[in-house]
């Protein structure tokens, strides 16, 4: 169990940052245990899952839309429309310390307020509605009056906290005894054989709100092995880590991500970094690493035909992990980047400044103002348009800025130079020129920077299109290596990962006039069809403006039959981020006009003196039989 209380806290903090006060504008029940809230805040439509399925019972955020999955509208469904839909989103709150119980506040115009309380215990797990007395009006999942119920939940019926956990709470530097207890709670593992008590399990079974998959962090933190057994000594330092890890839920310093296991794809999701299994890749919030981890999950149980979708699933969400990180490393740069002109602006400011500085004073004026003058013909102290003074040098000759760019206050040609009033003139252009300075470092770096993260954006999408073309595990392995060697995974320290080691070739084709036509499908593959087994005269070909497969054409220089050429271009279509479209441009060029990207990842290059042709991304009908011929030849 990775959903947790610890995780729901998470939760709790991203939605008061993103969904609170926003307006619901729709409620659709995805399935008979779920609900999904569209939410307006921001500027920006938000949805929000409410799950109490029996084994994936949580809450978070989704990327997409979800689909209406239950036809039938509901008693839930029509009290929810009724007081939740056209509601404020008014609250966010945990009413009870170390429980998965979280309550949503609303507030109607018309209605007034209600409570959604939102359950995800597992089993038990529910989504109760709730009047401003907390009197149910209805819930997810109805429980009556039993010998076996815990509580009654029932429309007009009062709302009760689940019971209480008899356990001790994660914080604090309580004095509770623990061996014992620890010991009985970690025996009886193996079926009537005597095996030590385990850490974690004490962990689990001693303290409220810990789920296994905290309890084996704890564990991990302490003691470097998820499985260590249980000591007085490993314990307490166990405890000591599990309250660094729920301290999060007061600081709200969230490490939210997955763990990638080679073999299972995404194997758990927290709200902290998990060390004990797979590699930990960090999301941008905790429901984006919800929703890759039930996703996944989602696409082992549907998935009858794709025997590999788990760990399909994991490299995919590590690249697109990576994409993530490239992206903000773009719009930061972009940040950074100083306009046309600015560094030489910024010094010609210092030195005019540096400049006047003896004939600038500051000092106080009439009526207690304090403010800048200046006796000079080429310059003037002027208040600004928010009041700040400014020096204005007239007419400076010099251009500066964009074309038919002009400084508030100033007339064409003129020089602005804000003033600050905490500093002297002198120290204002020292900063000023320390400032144009690193102007002039960026205006030389950054595009240099810029080129390089574009061409890993593009070497990230190749690596996406491999993951989804990967025939078996290792080249779908392949692509995670090729991540770690671009520098996008780092290898966990003290962990020896023995990968499976892809050993594949490219594909060989025959087309129809009986030349040979190979087909690379990763980035390796593509380096190798390339530049190792093409000729100078071979023709090349790739699909246009995205990744995909170097296919070539084994001629020789000699003329290639147009049969032949569309063979070869449907290949590339089909073996490419373009699988399925009906019209997909195609480049054609001689091998020789081919040359590897400067500074490039494996499979990158340049190509010029190309012809474009458009085919159907669709396999060619004749293809099997020819490439079994073509991989007797080759």
């Amino acid at each position: 169990m990775h959903f947790d209380a610890l995780t729901l806290a998470a939760v709790a903090d991203e939605l008061r940052e993103t969904v609170a006060s926003g307006r619901v504008q729709q409620i659709v029940l995805p399935d008979s245990r779920s609900v999904a809230l569209e939410i307006y805040a921001n500027r920006e439509r938000r949805h929000l899952l409410l799950s109490a399925h029996p084994q994936a019972s949580r809450v978070h955020l989704l990327e997409h839309k979800p689909r209406r999955g239950v036809a039938k509208e509901t008693p839930l469904l029509l009290l929810l429309r009724k007081y939740v839909r056209s509601a404020r989103l008014a609250s966010v709150e945990l009413p009870a310390p170390f429980e998965r119980v979280l309550f949503l506040g609303f507030h109607h115009p018309q209605h007034g307020a209600t409570t959604v309380a939102v359950e995800p215990i597992g089993q038990l797990g529910n989504v109760i509605l709730m009047n401003a007395d907390g009197n149910i009006l209805d819930a997810l999942v109805r429980v009556p009056a039993g010998d076996n119920a815990l509580r009654v939940l029932l429309p007009r019926r009062a709302y009760q906290l689940p019971p209480p956990q008899d356990r001790l709470p994660p914080l604090g530097d309580s004095d509770e005894p623990h061996g014992e207890a620890g010991r009985s709670a970690a025996d009886g593992d193996g079926a009537g054989e005597a095996q030590a008590p385990l850490l974690w399990r004490s962990l689990l079974n001693q303290f409220a709100g810990v789920s296994p998959t905290l309890a084996r962090e704890a564990a991990w933190r302490a003691s470097g092995d998820a499985g260590a057994p249980f000591t007085t000594e490993a314990f307490a330092e166990a405890r000591r880590a599990l309250g660094e890890l729920w301290s999060a839920a007061a600081t709200g310093a969230w490490t939210p991500g997955i763990a990638v296991d080679g073999e299972e794809g995404v194997a758990a999701f927290a709200a902290y970094e998990l060390h004990f299994c797979g590699e930990f890749v960090q999301s941008e919030s905790i429901s984006e690493a919800t929703a890759a981890f039930y996703a996944a999950q989602e696409r082992d149980v549907s998935s009858s035909r794709d025997e590999y979708a788990g760990v399909r699933g994991g490299v995919a969400a590590l690249v697109r992990q990576a994409q993530a990180r490239v992206k903000s490393q773009l719009r930061a740069i972009a940040k950074d980047e100083p306009g046309p002109g600015e560094p030489e602006r910024v010094r010609a400011q210092a030195e005019w400044l540096l400049a006047l500085s003896s004939q600038i004073t500051y000092a106080s004026r009439p009526g207690g103002q304090e403010g800048f003058s200046l006796q000079d013909g080429l310059a003037a102290v002027r208040p600004g348009p928010n009041g700040q003074m400014q020096l204005v040098i007239f007419a400076a000759d010099a251009d500066f800025g964009q074309p038919g760019e002009k400084e508030p206050g100033a007339e064409e040609g003129d020089l602005i130079v804000p003033l600050d009033p905490k500093r002297t003139p002198v120290d204002q252009a020292e900063r000023m020129f320390d400032r144009a300075a690193k102007m002039e470092r960026a205006a030389r770096i950054i595009p240099r920077r810029r080129a390089r993260l574009e061409a890993d954006r593009a070497y990230l999408q190749q690596l996406e299109s491999d993951v989804s073309l990967a025939q078996d595990q290792p080249e779908i392995v392949a692509v995670r290596e090729a991540l770690r060697e671009a520098g996008y995974l780092r290898q966990r320290r003290g962990r020896q990962e023995q990968a499976p080691r892809d050993r594949s070739r490219p594909l060989r084709y025959l087309s129809p006039e009986g030349f040979p036509i190979l087909v690379g499908r990763n980035a390796r593959q593509n380096e190798i069809v390339t530049f190792d087994e093409a000729g100078r005269d071979d023709l090349w070909l790739h699909v246009r403006d995205g990744p995909g497969a170097h296919v070539v054409i084994r001629c020789g220089g000699q003329p290639v039959p147009e049969l032949t050429l569309n063979f070869a271009a449907r290949l590339a279509a089909w073996y490419s981020g373009q699988r399925g479209n009906a019209g997909v441009a195609i480049a054609i060029t001689p091998r020789r006009f081919v040359t590897r990207m400067a500074g490039g990842r494996p499979g990158q290059v340049h190509y010029r003196g190309e012809e474009t042709i458009s085919v159907a991304a669709e396999l060619p009908a004749e293809s099997e039989q020819w490439q079994a011929a073509g991989n007797r030849s080759g």
